[in-house]
């Protein structure tokens, strides 16, 4: 006998962990017949909300030991928070363009009290491994695929982070689909382990609109234009392994292309080692004799730039929300500038998701881009209701 979610009495031919699952679903999903999961983070919001999730720190790790290899598979991997609400979501492109159909996407809610049972919804309901194949899912939209889900956990509280969800077609819930999810996700929460509860290190936020921020978690300060030029460059120099510091003439010719400015850059440091002094919290100083920091700092341009070259664009287009100093005329801003946001393109047209493609075109330097409209309209889904927006927005 076949279970029918229309159909009380038929569940009894689920195993057990499944038929309490539809129990729960059907107390929230009132028509699992039409029902859709909630899109409940728009890109503004998922974007802000990724970039302070915990798992974004182990997005490496499992890159490396899950999304890789099922992508190779025909699989795609959805990486979601506590509440059930997807934050990532990679792999093999075709699976990808079939899950948004069904909204499976980033931004969605996929808990059982969104949309019934699946394996995401239902690893986080029981915070044990779990799979569902294809007919087992609550609501019809989701019988597309099959999945298998592990929770995360904070190792060092035990609270429920979120969950790593394996999706696809019947390999995705292989007998050796589980334990490589378990696998994966200790890997992470090893990784996790290994990091410091908290961080005293500098972040200099220089991308996108609005002043540079400099600060921690428990402080920020914003910065005048020359002042987020001086600190970007000189973290942006060390980290290219020009540890040593810079000169006021290396500076001078960062800042105005022209060496014989160091009198006014000389001034610029003055006042900038007066601000560090009185912005405690990050720790860090300026130092002279060359012209260097006391400590690193953590550029969000210069994570972007990583991110692309691991090929983690979600992880870039999380990190970039527009130009590096917008207003910067300095030629060593501008030069990095333009090798990013170039970079970026490069990777988001050559191999971008059709969901990558769409983000990308939310930037103000993108948005009447010809190449990306036309490779997001051919990469789309017939009746994606952004092919609109983007038929509306194009010139050609």
């Amino acid at each position: 006998m076949e279970a029918l979610p229309t159909e009380p009495k038929t569940w009894t031919a689920l195993p057990h962990a499944l038929r309490e699952s539809w129990l729960r679903s059907a107390g929230g999903v009132r028509d699992p017949i039409s029902a859709l999961p909630p899109i409940e983070l728009d890109d503004v919001q998922l974007r802000e909300y990724r970039q302070h999730h915990p798992l974004r720190l182990v997005l490496p790790v499992l890159k490396r030991l899950l999304i890789e290899p099922a992508t190779e598979a025909g699989l795609i991997v959805a990486i979601g928070d506590a509440a059930g609400r997807l934050l990532w979501v990679e792999g093999a492109r075709e699976t990808l363009r079939q899950a948004e159909r069904s909204a499976f996407q980033p931004g969605a809610n996929w808990s059982e009290t969104a949309i019934g049972t699946s394996a995401p919804g239902l690893a986080l309901a029981t915070g044990r491994g779990a799979q569902v194949h294809r007919e087992q899912h609550f609501s019809y939209t989701a019988h597309r695929f099959s999945c298998s889900a592990v929770p995360v956990r904070d190792p060092a509280t035990g609270r429920m982070l979120g969950v790593v969800d394996l999706t696809g077609d019947a390999q995705a819930v292989a007998v050796h689909s589980l334990p490589l999810l378990l696998a994966a996700v200790s890997a992470a929460e090893a990784e996790l382990k290994l990091r410091p509860a908290a961080t005293t290190q500098a972040t200099l936020t220089t991308l996108g609109a609005g002043p540079a921020v400099l600060g921690t978690s428990d402080a920020q300060q914003q910065l005048g234009l020359r002042h987020a030029e001086i600190l970007f460059l000189l973290g942006w120099q060390a980290d290219r392994g020009a540890e040593r510091g810079l000169t006021a003439e290396e500076l001078a010719e960062l800042l105005y292309g022209e060496a014989h400015h160091e009198v006014a850059v000389r001034a610029e440091l003055v006042r900038l080692r007066r601000l560090l002094a009185q912005h405690r919290s990050p720790s860090i100083d300026l130092l002279s004799r060359p012209y260097r920091l006391s400590a690193p700092v953590q550029l969000d341009a210069r994570d972007a730039c990583a991110a692309l070259t691991a090929g983690d664009r979600q992880r870039a287009l999380d990190l970039y929300r527009g130009e590096l100093l917008p207003g910067s005329e300095a030629p060593g801003v501008l030069r990095i500038r333009r090798e990013l946001s170039a970079l970026l393109r490069e990777a988001v047209l050559s191999d971008g998701s059709a969901e990558d493609l769409w983000r990308y075109l939310q930037l103000p330097e993108a948005a009447e881009d010809p190449d990306a409209i036309r490779t997001a309209l051919r990469m789309m889904p017939p009746e994606s209701p952004r092919r609109a927006a983007l038929v509306a927005r194009s010139t050609f």
